[in-house]
């Protein structure tokens, strides 16, 4: 599901000028391998930066996605879950940047994630290409659901939220970002609705 012009012009403002005052507190990226309980930094997989501390704005943005859920379960094939944990970050992707495709869910310590958020936000102009998400379509195969040709892909949007279940495999296109910015960076708020255990 999509959903444009999600924040108030006002509330993307203060996100944009929130992130600019914490370029020094992004982390570089980390990635859970199946069958691994620690995050680890693996480039062949995954290049960006993250921040976890989202101030203000992670209560905004999650607080007005669970007052849309009984609207967006059904648009996403979902049944209603109690929520036991939302989980939230910020991500920066600048130029050479990308995500392989996974799933956001595979095992412990993740397998309680059911629903994944998407908030785009970038500065205007756009001063990047690329960085699609690109949504597949599941197939499974022994258990696991590769990345089949079939898929959904989503051009990143100002202020615009994709949600999709937590166990579709997708991926994060190569970002192009000539001039190497931060703040030229493609932006999203990203996170996950957990179920209990």
């Amino acid at each position: 599901m999509v959903l444009d012009e999600f924040l108030a012009p006002q509330e993307l403002e203060r996100l944009s000028r929130y992130v600019e005052e914490r370029e020094k507190d992004f982390e570089l990226s980390e990635v859970i391998a199946p069958g691994a309980t620690a995050a680890s930094v693996d480039f062949e997989h995954r290049r960006s930066r993250v921040l976890f501390d989202l101030g203000e704005h992670e209560a905004v943005i999650t607080g007005r996605l669970l007052s849309y859920l009984p609207r967006i379960l059904p648009s996403v094939g979902m049944e209603p879950f109690p929520i036991a944990q939302v989980e939230a970050q910020i991500t920066a992707s600048n130029d050479g940047d990308y995500f392989r495709p996974h799933e956001d869910n595979g095992g412990p310590p993740l397998h309680t994630r059911e629903l994944t958020f998407v908030y785009f936000f970038h500065r205007e102009p756009k001063a990047f290409r690329g960085g699609e998400l690109r949504i597949y379509g599941t197939r499974e195969t022994n258990g696991e659901a590769p990345a089949g040709t079939d898929y959904r892909a989503i051009v990143p949007q100002q202020n615009q939220v994709v949600l999709f279940p937590s166990h579709l495999m997708h991926e994060i296109t190569p970002v192009d970002c000539p001039s190497g910015a931060f703040l030229a960076s493609r932006f999203t708020l990203n996170g996950w609705f957990h179920r209990p255990e």
